[in-house]
């Protein structure tokens, strides 16, 4: 289950109070008992934190499982639509075309001017639609050219000027080269060939076609098409956070 650094942060702390605030007060009314010396409230005290810590940790667990079956299950929207409804637009066009079609006689030279591959990704990678998944469990974010949407908190962010805004109050981070930072603050990390660095940590995850690799092996995204330079640098920074 994929859960925010912040959040992973939160959650730790609440089991680390709840193992020790439990077994202190059980010890501290046990001993109390032993000894003769009555109902020890200190110890009560902690014996109940502990077990209200636990009982929190399970309602997060409960509500944090139950929204990742959600996003697991909503339906992905096909990014192949407009495909379809040009190449039906392409074939009305040709059928109501009455002209017959000349063919160049062989005297004549044609010339083609071949489409480059660096030429056709820069175009099409900022028109289709790709989302990013953490495998095996759904969608996560979409990228419709330099505008994302974070599918877990339905907020929109854009890359514009290499600067990375959440759309409705400014901007977060800041790309700059093969890095991106915080945008008021430090660095985070870094594009170096098919990795992904923490710059000031080392290595943090790896790119190996369209999937995406935390060091640990531990969690795994896909993404829908290749993603440029900058959509990698901020998609890591939705994705991994900040530190």
């Amino acid at each position: 289950m994929k859960i925010s650094m912040r959040k992973q942060r939160f959650i730790w702390s609440i089991i680390v109070i709840g193992f020790v605030a439990t077994g202190y007060g059980a010890f501290s009314l046990i001993y109390n008992y032993k000894q003769g010396k009555g109902l020890s409230i200190p110890g009560l005290v902690l014996l109940i934190l502990g077990l209200s810590a636990f009982i929190l940790f399970s309602v997060l667990y409960i509500a944090e499982f139950s929204r990742q079956r959600r996003i697991k299950n909503e339906p992905v929207p096909q990014a192949d639509e407009p495909k379809a409804e040009e190449s039906k637009k392409e074939e009305n066009t040709a059928k109501t075309d009455s002209k017959p079609i000349q063919k160049p006689s062989k005297s004549e030279k044609v010339e083609y001017t071949p489409r480059s591959k660096s030429t056709y990704e820069s175009s099409s990678r900022y028109v289709s639609t790709i989302y990013v998944k953490q495998v095996g469990y759904g969608p996560i974010l979409r990228l419709d050219g330099n505008r994302i949407l974070d599918m877990r908190t339905n907020t929109y962010y854009r890359i514009e000027n290499g600067l990375v805004k959440q759309e409705g109050y400014g901007p977060l981070f800041e790309i700059r080269g093969n890095q991106i930072k915080n945008a008021f603050g430090g660095y985070l990390y870094e594009l170096s060939g098919s990795n992904i660095n923490k710059v000031y940590g080392g290595f943090y995850a790896s790119i190996s076609g369209n999937y995406i690799t935390l060091y640990d092996l531990s969690i795994k995204y896909e993404t829908t098409d290749s993603l440029s330079k900058n959509q990698i640098l901020a998609v890591a920074a939705l994705l991994f956070g900040k530190y």
